[in-house]
């Protein structure tokens, strides 16, 4: 009687299968470490997260009743000036010691703030450096640093303060801010001395932005400055 050879074909799945399970056979204790040191980064991850959403919103709760015992001293007539201190001191450790969320992200912009109402400059201005060094994509970025510029004027620093606003304008001069950053330049070189400079940048404003408040009052400068060339002839 003739033998025959049979030849069992299998499909791709099958065959995908059989070789999986070859595989497991000959590196099981390879393929166990690997299965191990997955669940163990999984394990972490998760933990580290739920760890930092935790902690942010603990440093929420605390930002809130920072800030709600800000505003009531706000509120007060007869506050010592010790009481923002102890205030804003306690936003400040809240803010240093926080490594994620809305405290992290937002914390040196709303220091700035404070400090810039309790009229403590250099802290309002270096506050404000730092939100908008770290957060340069951010909404605020713009509104920080304008602010670190008005910051440095409060304290008689013109020439920070231009460096500032030069900044801003390369940074931002073609934002729809713009005609509020070439003013503020402007207005630095007038206080500065260099009268050719702030005339240019006021006329920059007038050209570029003729509908902006910060035209007509661009306007409104030059008259002025003209009207003192004269009289100093």
């Amino acid at each position: 009687m003739e033998r025959r050879n049979i030849q069992i074909e299998r499909n791709i799945i099958e065959k995908a299968v059989m070789a999986a399970k070859d595989f497991l056979k000959k590196h099981r204790s390879k393929v166990l470490y690997a299965i191990l040191t997955f669940i163990f980064l999984f394990v972490a991850v998760v933990s580290a997260y739920l760890y930092y959403d935790h902690r942010a919103k603990v440093e929420m709760v605390r930002f809130e009743q920072i800030m709600e015992q800000y505003r009531s001293l706000e509120k007060k007539a007869d506050v010592t000036p010790e009481a923002f201190s102890m205030a804003i001191g306690e936003m400040k450790n809240l803010v240093e010691s926080s490594r994620w969320g809305f405290v992290h992200t937002m914390g040196n912009y709303i220091l700035g703030g404070m400090y810039l109402k309790n009229k403590n400059y250099d802290d309002a201005r270096r506050h404000y450096l730092q939100f908008a060094d770290r957060n340069p994509k951010s909404d605020f970025a713009i509104l920080a640093l304008r602010n670190a510029g008005v910051a440095s004027e409060y304290s008689g620093n013109f020439s920070d303060a231009l460096e500032i606003y030069q900044k801003l304008e390369a940074l931002h001069g073609n934002s729809s801010y713009g005609d509020q950053i070439y003013y503020d330049c402007a207005r630095m070189y007038q206080k500065k001395g260099d009268l050719f400079k702030a005339k240019e940048y006021f006329r920059k404003v007038i050209s570029l932005h003729p509908r902006s408040i910060f035209s007509l009052r661009s306007r409104h400068r030059l008259f002025l400055l003209s009207y003192q060339e004269k009289n100093l002839k």
